[in-house]
């Protein structure tokens, strides 16, 4: 029978033998499976891209949001820094505009100190609309309800033609920051204060 096998496999004619069917199977059925497990491994691979692609979209989205946080905060923070320097540097003036509206208050001045008063108006105007310009505004409160974040009451007068606390008459102007909505006193207005009677 050997030597049947050996003319057969001479002429090209290959036995089939219970090994050989069953390593023909085998062979497909682990093609199969190493096509089906490189499958599972791309597949497996491609999700941890994914993953990866999203915890790193989520990083840089992060990191974008707090970099616009940051540049929200040193814009404010620089705003902030800004307003607090022009209100210092207009705290040191207002002692020189003072001085300045004392002289223009001269009654019955001559001609020569009439000129001399209205240079003094002028530079004191100039003042004003400088200080107007960076947000610092002037209050003279007189004729308006008493307001303490604004003003000072130096004086009183209680009297039955008052109906609420009054100002009726500024001794010296008050100074304020504007910022749109908001108002940040720099230095109270001096007031006389009219009240009603008790």
């Amino acid at each position: 029978m050997a030597e049947t096998n050996e003319t057969l496999e001479q002429e090209g004619f290959q036995p089939e033998t219970n090994g050989q069917a069953v390593s023909d199977d085998a062979k497909a059925e682990l093609n199969e499976e190493t096509q089906s497990a490189q499958g599972t491994v791309a597949d497996l691979e491609l999700e941890k891209a994914k993953k990866e692609i999203d915890t790193l979209k989520d990083s840089w989205l992060r990191e974008r949001a707090e970099f616009q946080n940051y540049k929200r905060r040193t814009a404010n923070d620089l705003l902030n820094a800004r307003k607090d320097s022009i209100k210092k540097f207009a705290e040191g003036f207002l002692g020189a505009l003072d001085n300045l509206e004392r002289v223009t208050n001269v009654t019955n001045p001559t001609p020569e100190v009439k000129a001399f008063v209205d240079g003094i108006l002028m530079v004191q105007k100039e003042f004003i609309s400088v200080l107007d310009r960076e947000g610092i505004k002037r209050l003279d409160p007189k004729g308006t309800p008493f307001d303490p974040m604004f003003m000072e009451a130096i004086v009183s007068e209680e009297s039955a033609e008052y109906t609420e606390e009054i100002v009726i008459e500024t001794y010296q102007m008050g100074y304020y920051q504007e910022d749109g909505e908001s108002k940040q006193p720099i230095r109270p207005a001096r007031v006389k204060v009219g009240k009603p009677q008790s």
